[in-house]
């Protein structure tokens, strides 16, 4: 089942071709693009809380910035493989099976059928629909690579998508900034 998902995509030279971004590392960097902006806000909304009577919490923010980082690559690595690619391949096989092409309007069942079961216990609903709604632009981002590759047409590198979820991240960060008016500095 992976092995539709090596493609490769545009031409190099004479006879050579590149290869194009793997859906799994696409699905990563856009799921580490929305941990790095859930990051920021969490920064921003800990940098506006009255601050406590031994203070530092600016410090503290900063020193687990690390660890943060690291529990949004688990956690991408993770929804990723469990639920962004198997739903990804259930997808393509139903658009396949039914209409003989494939179309992104797919992708989106396809990962309801994952917190369908969630949907049944009603203290899980809301942690449902988040899931639902984080997963669903990484899988729609590797859908379009997979797509495109299959096509011959070159596809978005990781790099761009990190690039410019960045430049995301540092426009959330002084946008709140501005609006907050955080003064702890």
């Amino acid at each position: 089942m992976l092995v539709m998902f090596m493609a490769t995509a545009g031409v190099a030279g004479e006879g050579a071709t590149r290869k194009s971004a793997e859906p799994a590392a696409v699905s990563m960097a856009v799921l580490g693009v929305e941990g790095a902006l859930l990051c920021a806000a969490l920064c921003l909304v800990a940098l506006n809380l009255p601050s406590g009577p031994v203070g530092g919490e600016v410090f503290s923010i900063f020193a687990l910035s690390p660890l943060l980082f690291l529990l949004v690559l688990f956690a991408a690595a993770l929804l990723t493989t469990a639920y962004v690619l198997p739903a990804m391949v259930l997808a393509h096989w139903t658009a396949r099976q039914l209409t003989g092409r494939v179309a992104w309007w797919w992708i989106p069942p396809a990962c309801t059928l994952w917190v369908l079961p969630a949907l049944a216990v009603p203290s899980w609903q809301l942690a449902a629909f988040a899931v639902y709604a984080v997963a669903l632009p990484p899988a729609l981002a590797a859908h379009f690579t997979v797509v495109r590759a299959d096509a011959g047409r070159p596809v978005q590198p990781c790099a761009a998508i990190l690039t410019w979820g960045a430049v995301a991240v540092v426009g959330v960060l002084v946008v709140g900034v501005l609006v907050g008016g955080v003064n702890r500095w």
